[in-house]
């Protein structure tokens, strides 16, 4: 073989004008791909914050009228207690009659504080025939709450009638009375538990929300320190930088056979 001929193998073997295209094209495709993955993690880290944001905000808000509906059924029970204790009481009267009056005024201000006990204007502790809303719901993209909105005013109502009713000279008719305020009280106090444990329901979901967004916080800020797309891409780059090292090892294996053969 002639030295032309080992010139012409050697220029054949050398990285072509092609190869580097080819080179270039990897390294695009690589940062295409890195772009990509990056920006599909921030869309999904994005729509999962947004969502456990909107969660929290409910349940926060379920929490708000659960504490609204506490209170105020602890102020209802201060009235009935009053009632309670004027009917005990009733001996220090001449007329027994005279306590309808005191009662009622201890039923009135039961209802307003049920009308007025409202979360956004609407009625927590009370229904009418106009209220299309019969239950407090609270719902999250997990999961869905919901109790029945009582009609405190009822109690009131009831015993009103009662007392108005009877002649509380009789001691059948105000141990009737004094009866029925203490089922109300009972009543009352279980609707109380009932908000208690829809509260209790909420607060568990709120912690475990909140925790799910500190995980959710931690793990992007992981990511950041780790920087995905950078791995990604130096990965990429050492990759070809290997093979073209290899190319370039093979090609001057190739000469050193082709120069061995000459000098043969």
């Amino acid at each position: 073989m002639d030295v032309n001929s080992i010139s012409n193998n050697i220029s054949t073997l050398n990285p072509s004008s092609s190869l580097n295209l080819e080179r270039i094209s990897s390294s695009k495709s690589v940062n295409k791909i890195s772009e990509d993955s990056t920006n599909l993690y921030i869309n999904e880290y994005n729509k999962k914050r947004d969502e456990l944001s909107l969660n929290v905000q409910s349940l926060n808000e379920g929490i708000a009228i659960t504490k609204i509906a506490q209170n105020s059924i602890e102020k209802q029970q201060e009235y009935l207690g009053n009632v309670q204790t004027k009917l005990e009481n009733a001996n220090s009267y001449e007329d027994k009659n005279d306590l309808k009056q005191s009662i009622n005024e201890d039923l009135r201000n039961f209802n307003q504080v049920a009308y007025e006990t409202k979360f956004k204007r609407e009625n927590i502790i009370a229904t009418d025939y106009y209220d299309d809303k019969k239950s407090i719901d609270i719902n999250t993209k997990s999961a869905n709450f919901s109790i029945e909105k009582p009609n405190t005013p009822t109690y009131a109502n009831e015993i009103f009638e009662l007392s108005n009713n009877s002649d509380l000279n009789n001691s059948t008719d105000l141990e009737q009375v004094a009866s029925k305020v203490r089922t109300s009280s009972n009543q009352l106090q279980n609707t109380y538990d009932d908000f208690t444990e829809f509260g209790n329901k909420l607060e568990f979901s709120a912690k475990e929300t909140i925790k799910a967004q500190v995980d959710l916080y931690n793990e992007n800020t992981i990511n950041k320190d780790r920087n995905f797309g950078k791995e990604s891409n130096d990965f990429s780059k050492t990759n070809v930088n290997a093979n073209i090292g290899y190319l370039a090892a093979s090609q001057a294996n190739i000469i050193q056979e082709q120069s061995v053969r000459l000098l043969s």
